[in-house]
């Protein structure tokens, strides 16, 4: 039963970081990748919005999935934070592969932007999993205090 409980909270935990980190920070270290290599930013309001959007989306299925290996993996936070990472990278890598949005022409520069979002993806994981922690930890004290009785 108290998994029912803890699936909004993993969704919505899930779906604030991806906005924050595969969203805008993710908008920012493209962009910073485009200054280091010398390309145009194309840096607008639509693609930055977008970034956002899609953040959130994959942010709250990594929160789920966040909760999934909660569930079935113990382990260090840290660990549990990579490997929602790399699923979640290794996913959504196969849909721009498959859409025909990336091709499998390697130059350096498109090593060192799949290395930065790989990151990225890392950074995500490992964040909402020390934040459903966090927070899951605050109901279970809450819950604790709430069945003593005076």
């Amino acid at each position: 039963m108290r998994y029912y409980r803890e699936v909004p909270l993993a969704l919505f935990i899930g779906a604030v970081t991806g906005a924050l980190v595969l969203g805008i920070i993710g908008r920012a270290a493209t962009a910073g990748v485009g200054l280091i290599t010398g390309n145009a930013l194309n840096l607008s309001l639509k693609g930055g919005l977008e970034a956002v959007i899609v953040g959130t989306l994959v942010g709250a299925v990594g929160g789920f999935l966040l909760l999934l290996l909660r569930s079935v993996q113990g382990g260090s936070e840290l660990a549990r934070g990579i490997t929602v990472g790399a699923i979640l990278f290794v996913c959504s890598y196969l849909v721009a592969w498959i859409s025909g949005k990336i091709t499998f022409s390697l130059s350096s520069i498109k090593l060192f932007t799949i290395g930065v979002v790989a990151i990225m993806f890392i950074v995500y994981g490992v964040f909402a999993d020390a934040l459903l922690t966090r927070f899951e930890s605050r109901g279970r004290k809450r819950e604790r205090t709430d069945n003593i009785e005076v």
